[in-house]
């Protein structure tokens, strides 16, 4: 049972960027950047009992570890612990709900894709899934090459099957990253793909720059975040469903 607790409405038709632990941790990294640089203000938390009792502090300033920020039409859902698999599914109802509870315009997951050869990449390549054909064709007139086959599992996943069992706007931008080590690189990429379909004016130089630091701080997150990643499935994403096979 998840209690969100609601501070602030954002206007309707907002987006809300979804970044939660997962691959590269590239999800996080990219939306605690944005958050920063947006400056963007906190608007709900949300908590639950299956989560670890764990109370954060920012700047003197007791937090929640899962939060939403928001200003003008952008919202972004940030998690600051890893999230069991038990408490997934009423997570995405929860937020869910309340997307469409105030008019969510669209739901855009940030995750990343594991890929072997990440180290012999310079510039990590997003790709986009969408629920709705409009969004297929919006990605693809942005030149986001879509994923036609394949998984998706963890949150990300369940946030997108109620988008798909709502009839609402879901993408998921997925970025080509290590498995388990923090990523900053993969979510410099994916800001601006952000940047560019949304036009949020934002310069990543800053994330490159800190990319050493950002891995050392964020190593205790992604070796608890590998541990739910083995638990939801995350060996199967992106490959071939078998009817198709």
């Amino acid at each position: 049972m998840w209690t969100l607790y609601d501070y602030k409405a954002p206007p309707e038709n907002f987006k809300l960027l979804v970044g939660v632990p997962d691959v590269g941790l590239v999800g996080p990294i990219a939306a605690s950047f944005l958050v920063r640089t947006l400056d963007l203000e906190m608007i709900a938390q949300l908590d639950s009992e299956e989560m670890p009792p764990l109370l954060l502090f920012h700047k003197a300033r007791p937090l929640l570890p899962v939060r939403i920020y928001g200003k003008d039409d952008i919202c972004i859902l940030i998690s600051e612990v890893a999230i069991s698999p038990k408490v997934m599914p009423q997570l995405a109802k929860t937020v869910v709900d309340w997307a469409v509870k105030r008019k969510v315009a669209s739901i855009i997951a940030l995750s990343g894709i594991p890929v072997p050869n990440r180290i012999e990449i310079k510039t990590p390549k997003v790709y986009g899934a969408a629920i709705m054909d409009d969004d297929r064709a919006f990605l693809e007139r942005n030149g986001i090459e879509i994923l036609k086959e394949g998984f998706m599992s963890g949150l990300h996943a369940l946030i997108m099957k109620e988008c798909f069992l709502r009839k609402i706007s879901g993408i998921a931008l997925l970025v080509e990253a290590y498995l388990n080590y923090p990523d900053p690189g993969a979510a410099a990429s994916l800001v601006s793909t952000l940047s560019k379909l949304y036009d949020l004016k934002v310069d990543v130089t800053p994330l490159k720059e800190q990319e050493e630091e950002i891995r050392i701080k964020l190593r205790e997150l992604m070796k608890r975040t590998m541990e739910t990643i083995r638990q939801t499935g995350k060996e199967y994403e992106y490959t071939l469903p078998p009817m198709y096979a």
